[in-house]
């Protein structure tokens, strides 16, 4: 506690007048002779005693309101705060909050530069001796951020240089990181001034206190998300709020599109996800750019105040190959930042496929593989994402195998146990083996041969050849049932009339019920199973128990018999159906497990340059990832491994995250209970912090409490006074009580 006018301390001095008063009438009086008058002695010392009392708790009244009033005069201020420039050295953090939300138009002002200028009025106010560090939350990292410069040049350099980046705050770990620092310096006054919107997602790995976990809904981590006290000090945080009353905005959420494996020439729909995170309604229009042409244009299109849309645009890729997605939203709002979003797509990528038939025949249409090998190749000019061969079953004794992503072996009889255990290695080694039955397929000689390459040939014995009995109440089966949890079925399920329409009139019965690690992908309206897959080592096979002729089934004259042969293909292959999406400032990992030493690594980021390293120099790989961590600029990101012909490579979108244009704010009292018992004080004005900075300095006046104080001694003095001072009529002392006074009056009467 200071005081403004100290001066005024020394009329507290003046509190030594009750005492002295006190103490004058406290003399005792001159013993005088008088008569017997024992009663009224006994009576004069009870009100002695009670007087006592009475003038004790009244001299400490009024020095109370003595002192009070001096106090009072003096100016008191609680500067608990109040030391930064107060002549000590002091040792300074500001974390700046540099994130994609404050770069939102704030009262026709950027927030970034409001938070700028009120980082440049802190250091104004340092003196010459005095440290300060800076901290951004996002961008490319300067060599002097988070190091205390005594200086101030370099801070005020990094403070010039430095501008909104694409990437989230964290601001837990970054207040824990500037309290680490300040442990360091050895100055009397230490403080942290946070500079930000206050966005309340910037804030989840700030965990509350230890006692209250309940209040942010997550498990309290001392160690990782409270900010810590520096040695036996709690360190002030000053928070500078730069959110007041952002320009309307419309964000970009997200791109989704609807084939998992494009292909030129096919059209897609590309679902584009707005929000609006203003209070009033917006009309907005979006564009789609592929390799930076535009290929299509919404019209106007109305978001509710606070809501989301989805737009969707139809389009095809022209030609294959590495395609360049971009979603742009037309028109100026509250934030550049989230106004695009970018997408990256192999078109046409080439899965090599091999069909195996018993032999070739001279008309094709009768081969048992012909529907299979239009569904794996439909002859578009624009290619194909699936690259099939044909072969014969004599070939598999000398072809490699482990050049195909998936093998469909059609109508085969029962190999030979040499080509059996070729294939049994091709699965158990990573490859994809589908059985196609038909009247080729003896039943009994593929359980034989099964058995002895250790069940790892079928993924389930089978029984029986089943038709239709002569003069039976039915012709044939229809699909009853698709398992709508496997990736490559789940899109074929609705409506149910696309399988339910495939009939049966021949197939094979499987005992799939016996084993556990069989799945069924398809049942017939029997329950029989028709349709089954089993992993076997890295690999998986699969059997269909009928053919993909029309003597067995209606099944490749069907719409659902394209879609399933190729997402079949497409699953089984592991070929991208998720897209390679992350956030700005998120590292981009390019797998290397099979690397046999150290490997090239080819980066090209969006800005168009080359940039060659090796995992031997770069720090961050490993013996089976590498990592590339510049990713502040959002856009297409390339990543190619040299050591692979052709090279290897993921294109990875790089966008901000959609979070960035949330609005919600955390609230004061949430974020002072979180960082309690740690003294946190709100900025009022971000664009003039001076009466922080006085607050600061001088602390919080005390003069209208010891007012308070002041009137509430005043009234309980008088009450005092009033309530306890004896009547006219009462005992005094000296005076006889009632009784006495009238004997004696009779007394006097008799004599």
């Amino acid at each position: 506690m200071t005081f403004a006018a100290p001066l005024f301390l020394i009329a507290a001095l003046a509190a030594a007048i009750p005492v002295i008063l006190h103490l004058i009438n406290r003399q005792k009086a001159k013993d005088l002779p008088f008569s017997t008058l024992r009663f009224l002695r006994i009576s004069a010392e009870k009100t002695r005693r009670r007087r006592r009392i009475h003038d004790l708790l009244l001299m400490l009244l009024r020095v109370a309101v003595l002192v009070l009033i001096a106090l009072g005069l003096a100016g008191p201020t609680l500067t608990h705060l109040g030391a930064l420039w107060g002549g000590a050295r002091s040792a300074v953090v500001i974390v700046l909050d540099n994130s994609a939300s404050m770069g939102t138009v704030d009262q026709e002002r950027v927030r970034f530069e409001t938070a700028t200028d009120a980082a440049s009025q802190i250091m104004d106010e340092l003196g010459p001796d005095d440290q300060v560090a800076l901290m951004l939350t996002g961008g490319p990292k300067f060599p002097e951020q988070g190091r205390f410069d005594r200086t101030h040049e370099k801070v005020r350099q990094m403070l010039a240089q430095c501008t909104v980046s694409y990437e989230t705050a964290d601001l837990g770990p970054k207040v824990q990181e500037a309290r680490k620092l300040l442990e360091k310096s050895k100055a009397s006054n230490k403080h942290i001034y946070v500079i930000t919107d206050l966005q309340k997602h910037a804030w989840e790995n700030l965990a509350a206190t230890k006692d209250e976990p309940e209040a942010t809904g997550a498990e309290y981590t001392p160690d990782e998300a409270k900010p810590q006290a520096t040695d036996d000090e709690e360190v002030p945080i000053i928070v500078v709020d730069c959110n007041r009353a952002p320009v309307p905005d419309v964000a970009v959420q997200g791109v989704a599109l609807s084939a998992g494996v494009p292909v030129a020439g096919v059209p897609l729909r590309a679902t584009v996800e707005l929000l609006n995170a203003s209070p009033v309604e917006q009309q907005r229009h979006v564009e789609l750019y592929v390799d930076g042409a535009k290929v299509a244009s919404s019209p106007a299109i109305s978001i509710p105040a606070g809501g989301r849309f989805q737009h969707d645009f139809l389009f095809a890729f022209e030609r294959g190959g590495l395609r360049r997605g971009e979603v742009r939203l037309l028109g100026v709002d509250g934030s550049a930042y989230d106004d695009r979003r970018f997408f990256a797509v192999e078109v046409d990528q080439g899965i090599p496929v091999a069909v195996v038939k018993p032999e070739r025949h001279e008309i094709p249409y009768l081969e048992e593989s012909y529907y299979l090998e239009l569904a794996l190749n439909p002859g578009r000019s624009g290619g194909w994402a699936i690259r099939p061969t044909t072969l014969v079953a004599a070939d598999l004794v000398s072809e490699p195998l482990s050049d195909y992503k998936v093998i469909f072996c059609v109508n085969l009889p029962a190999p030979d146990t040499d080509t059996a255990q070729r294939l049994r290695d091709y699965v158990t080694a990573g490859g994809n083996l589908v059985w196609i039955l038909g009247d080729n397929v003896n039943p009994q000689d593929y359980d034989r041969l099964d058995e002895q390459l250790g069940a790892k040939l079928l993924p389930a014995p089978l029984l029986d050849v089943r038709a239709p009995e002569p003069g039976g109440d039915r012709d044939s089966w229809s699909v009853a049932y698709l398992n709508a949890e496997h990736a490559a079925l789940s899109s074929l399920v609705e409506p149910p009339g696309l399988y339910q329409s495939v009939l049966v009139y021949q197939h094979v019965r499987i005992a799939a019920g016996e084993n556990d690690a069989v799945r069924v992908l398809a049942r017939l309206d029997d329950g029989e199973p028709l349709l089954v897959e089993r992993q076997v080592g890295e690999g998986k096979v699969l059997l269909l128990g009928t053919s993909v002729h029309v003597d067995w089934t209606n099944l490749p004259l069907k719409k659902i018999f394209l879609p399933l042969v190729a997402n079949l293909v497409f699953e089984l292959s592991g070929a991208e159906r998720a897209r390679h999406d992350t956030l700005a400032g998120s590292p981009l990992v390019l797998p290397l497990e099979d690397a046999a030493g150290p490997v090239g690594v080819e980066i090209l980021p969006p800005t168009g340059e080359t940039i060659r390293r090796t995992t031997e120099e770069d720090e961050s790989a490993s013996d089976d990832v590498f990592r590339y961590t510049d990713t502040h600029q959002i856009g297409i990101y390339l990543i190619r491994r040299l050591d692979t012909v052709p090279p290897a490579q993921i294109a990875y979108s790089v966008n901000v995250d959609p979070e960035e244009a949330d609005p919600e704010t955390i609230d004061r009292e949430e974020l002072q209970k979180r960082f309690a018992p740690t003294p946190l004080v709100f900025a009022e004005n971000p664009d003039d912090l001076s009466s922080t900075f006085a607050w600061l300095r001088e602390g919080e006046s005390l003069w209208g409490l010891f007012l308070t104080a002041v009137l509430i001694a005043l009234v309980f003095e008088s009450f005092l006074a009033n309530r306890l001072t004896p009547k006219q009529d009462e005992d005094q002392p000296g005076q006889a009580p009632p009784g006495m006074r009238r004997l004696g009056r009779r007394g006097r009467g008799a004599a």
